[in-house]
């Protein structure tokens, strides 16, 4: 007599351990960039260009100023400088679409850390 075990049941008890790991399970939800974004509802705001910085940062990782071209450290004080001098200050950042993500958040940060809260993206 030959006897054989069924796997019926145990595939019952994965089904079941895989439901009660799916609902006790935690999810973690990281914190995002905080941006404000436009409301449509609302007519858009003009700014005068002597209140815009454009800052572009390439493909390549290099950022420019107004076109020309700045290192990374000395970005951030030129940044700090300008907004001291004009605080209605608003940087225009315009992101290439095949710069890497954290390098684009670097980049944010250090307009953050210079205290610039006026910051519109542009992808290029």
């Amino acid at each position: 007599m030959v006897t054989e075990m069924s796997l019926a049941s145990m595939s019952d008890i994965a089904f079941l351990l895989i439901i009660f790991f799916m609902v006790t399970s935690v999810f973690t939800l990281r914190d995002g960039l905080h941006l404000a974004l436009p409301d449509t509802s609302k007519k858009p705001v003009f700014v005068s260009s002597k209140n815009v910085v454009t800052v572009a940062l390439q493909e390549s990782g290099e950022i420019t100023w107004d076109n020309s071209p700045i290192d990374e450290a000395s970005f951030e004080e030129k940044l700090r400088n300008s907004f001291a001098e004009n605080p209605k200050l608003t940087v225009l950042l315009k992101v290439s679409a095949k710069t890497p993500y954290h390098r684009s958040v670097t980049v944010i940060d250090r307009v953050r850390s210079a205290g610039v809260s006026r910051l519109t993206l542009r992808m290029i």
